[in-house]
């Protein structure tokens, strides 16, 4: 029991990662349009938005990744067995081809601080090819790697280094570190599955026991040239994340089970920098963490949160899109009543994506919600590529 609770905390952080050949630059449009002249402007997007939805039509779409700049979005949509994955600009709703792939594609990270791309794709249900390329889309490394599930970390200062683990099919499994600039893949041995960049050298994780079936563990710095160098950074944490040079953990109070704490701390989780409680919800033998995202141009947390405590399985009250602000601890609600899913904010923290496709957006200062893909209304047929 205690070793497959171990594998239900990998599964749990899983989950949330992937749910939190070269190719050619094309300018233009999608030649996959169909939408139709006049639109329904109150079901797909409202009057007033400025907002360009996706030239493409739901029955191809797969997904939106995430931001490349506060203007431009990535997505992706097949095609006759094949798959395409398109930058696309919110305001002059101009798409651009980017990458093309004849093995689906799993997943795709865009970096904060370069723009450049990681892309994930399955030719195998037990292999996996990963590429990195500039915001164009040119190959600056690609590499095969065995796998059954991928878990990864960018670092947020420095494009050409990642963290890759590896699980296999019985859940063992490797960690691997990328260097893109010198091309390289290493084994790194004596390290948890789940890692986050502290510094280029180190890494910050949390201990968790294959033999004990613990809901807490501490956090750890590690050297990523020798895991026995290592210091103990905080005890009893429940789940953590980094934003930039910002450090979040997120604890139960003793005295206190039914609110999550979030703790924001500065990167070295010496200080403080803000405190805030929610109401939680049960979930299975833990408790379920809500989708969030981190705006880092003005230090505002986005996180949705239960109207109070419960059961996660019998809750139905909805959820509120809070807003946390760092810099003088106030609390604000955003939206008052929506359904917990995948939250990506834009760089400027006007816009974020919505939905476990992003087939949404998010207005937060208007509270407006727009529809990125039309509903399927009919069953045309779309061009070939």
């Amino acid at each position: 029991m205690q070793f497959r609770y171990f594998l239900y905390v990998m599964m749990v952080f899983i989950l949330a990662i992937i749910l939190p050949g070269c190719s050619n630059s094309y300018s233009g449009t999608s030649p996959l349009a169909d939408l139709p002249e006049e639109q329904e402007t109150e079901e797909i997007v409202s009057a007033q938005s400025d907002v360009k939805p996706l030239n493409i039509t739901e029955r191809i779409f797969e997904k939106v990744y995430g931001w490349i700049d506060q203007e431009t979005l990535l997505y992706s949509y097949e095609n006759n067995g094949k798959y395409y994955v398109y930058s696309h600009n919110l305001y002059s709703g101009i798409s651009k081809l980017v990458f093309s792939s004849d093995a689906p594609i799993v997943n795709i990270l865009i970096h904060k601080e370069s723009g450049n791309l990681f892309i994930h794709t399955s030719p195998h249900s037990h292999a996996a090819m990963v590429y990195f390329t500039d915001k164009e889309g040119h190959i600056n490394f690609s590499t095969h790697i065995d796998s059954y599930e991928l878990a990864y970390e960018w670092n947020k200062t420095n494009p050409s280094l990642m963290l890759i683990t590896a699980f296999y099919e019985d859940w063992s499994y490797k960690v691997h570190q990328i260097n893109v600039q010198a091309q390289k893949v290493t084994e790194l041995i004596g390290y948890q599955p789940f890692l986050k960049w502290f510094n280029q050298d180190h890494i910050l994780e949390q201990d968790w026991k294959e033999n004990e079936a613990a809901f807490f563990a501490p956090i750890w710095k590690k050297s990523l040239s020798n895991p026995t160098d290592s210091s103990l950074l905080q005890e009893n944490v429940y789940r953590f994340d980094v934003f930039s040079k910002i450090v979040m953990t997120i604890k139960v109070p003793e005295n206190n089970t039914e609110f999550f704490e979030y703790n924001f701390h500065n990167f070295a989780l010496e200080t403080e920098l803000a405190n805030f409680q929610l109401p939680n919800l049960t979930h299975y033998s833990d408790w379920l963490v809500p989708f969030y995202d981190f705006i880092y141009e003005d230090q505002r947390f986005i996180t949705f949160a239960p109207k109070s405590h419960g059961n996660a399985d019998r809750y139905n009250e909805g959820y509120r899109l809070i807003q946390l602000a760092l810099t003088d601890q106030t609390e604000s609600i955003l939206f008052g009543d929506l359904d917990n899913k995948p939250l990506s904010c834009s760089p400027d923290g006007v816009h974020c994506l919505y939905g476990y496709q992003f087939e949404q957006i998010l207005n937060l200062e208007t509270g407006e919600k727009v529809f990125l893909v039309e509903p399927e209304k009919n069953n045309k047929s779309e061009a070939s590529e």
